[in-house]
């Protein structure tokens, strides 16, 4: 319980700093300057060829440890890159990607590339220093996961060099993460789009401000964080931790919640504490009310504390799961693209 409270509260402290430098590069977050409907069939896309990537890596490659890019957290930070990179820009150039599909097609496939290399530097990371401290308690430092300057370097060059890039955590093979030339291929891109096109829109990108400098916080992080082998709510709310079946539900309604351009002016732990709730009212195992259940939630990522506005962004995040997000897991029809899925015209 004491690891698990000490993640919680480094998650914590590093959204706090992720915030703070988005408000240095715009404040408020000018959510207007998005094209809603562009960035939803984006993040679509971004799910079914991950998803499709997973697969094939899975059918080819032996099962190993080594940090798997092909995942739902590559998808979260893939839309984090590309929403604070166009947040942060001046409004004249913002507004050619609210217009430019080609541009905007260019700029998405791009920050897929990098958002699968970061996902997998941070979450080998990780893995390397569960690996040092074996099973003892810890808690991860404020300077935590720094990307070294030559990694961003790489980073630069990444569709220029071998594919696996990121290293591995116990001395073998990375998995091999598609390079632009693939991404541009298997996505079915124009042709007109090539891979020096990529490669010069990821050193605009790296070299932005909005690039980020550590690891990227997501709401997933925070269901990770509360994972355990089964599901458990205390009755002083002190504790809670989530099963396999109530984290995949958790993680769910954030992958939903993802494609909304409205959730991107609440904080991830926000969105987590409302999927979390959410997911343990839906639970065969937990037997509370909403309201019961949310305040344990909220005390167990943000500690005993009575924040009106922090409430009421919380409630806000629910009432449209309510509305919007079905109980279901299987309400999604799956459909893997055979083209890229923004349109060259609008609709």
């Amino acid at each position: 319980m004491a690891a698990q409270m000490s993640n919680v509260d480094a998650l914590l402290e590093r959204e706090a700093r992720q915030l703070n430098s988005a408000r240095d590069c715009a404040t408020p977050i000018p959510t207007s300057r998005l094209n809603a409907v562009w960035r939803q069939k984006v993040i679509h896309w971004y799910f079914t060829l991950v998803s499709a990537l997973g697969r094939q890596h899975a059918s080819t490659a032996p099962p190993s440890n080594n940090a798997n890019p092909f995942n739902r957290a590559s998808v979260h930070v893939s839309a984090s890159l590309l929403d604070n990179y166009l947040m942060s820009l001046p409004s004249e150039r913002a507004l050619r990607y609210k217009h430019d599909s080609p541009a905007y097609q260019l700029l998405a496939t791009t920050c897929l590339l990098l958002g699968m290399r970061l996902a997998q530097h941070d979450q080998a990371k990780e893995s390397r220093k569960r690996e040092a401290v074996g099973n003892e308690d810890q808690q991860v430092g404020a300077g935590g996961l720094k990307r070294a300057k030559t990694h961003r370097t790489n980073m630069n060059r990444a569709s220029a060099t071998p594919e696996s890039t990121a290293t591995p955590a116990s001395g073998t093979s990375a998995v091999a993460i598609p390079n632009a030339s693939t991404i541009l291929r298997i996505s079915a891109a124009p042709k007109a789009m090539s891979e020096q096109d990529v490669l010069a829109v990821v050193r605009d990108i790296t070299g932005a401000r909005s690039f980020p400098r550590s690891k990227v916080v997501t709401a997933l992080d925070f269901v990770d964080a509360l994972c355990a082998t089964s599901t458990h709510v205390s009755e002083d709310g002190i504790h809670i931790s989530l099963g396999p079946e109530e984290a995949e539900e958790a993680s769910r309604l954030i992958d939903t919640l993802l494609r909304d351009v409205t959730f991107l002016s609440y904080r991830p732990s926000v969105v987590a504490c409302a999927a979390i709730t959410f997911a343990l009212l839906r639970s065969d195992h937990v037997n509370m009310d909403m309201a019961s259940l949310r305040q344990r939630v909220c005390h167990s990522i943000f500690g005993p504390q009575d924040d009106a506005a922090l409430q009421a962004n919380i409630l806000k995040v629910e009432s449209n799961i309510h509305v919007g997000v079905p109980s279901s897991r299987n309400n999604a029809r799956r459909v893997v693209p055979t083209a890229h899925l923004i349109p060259l015209e609008e609709e």
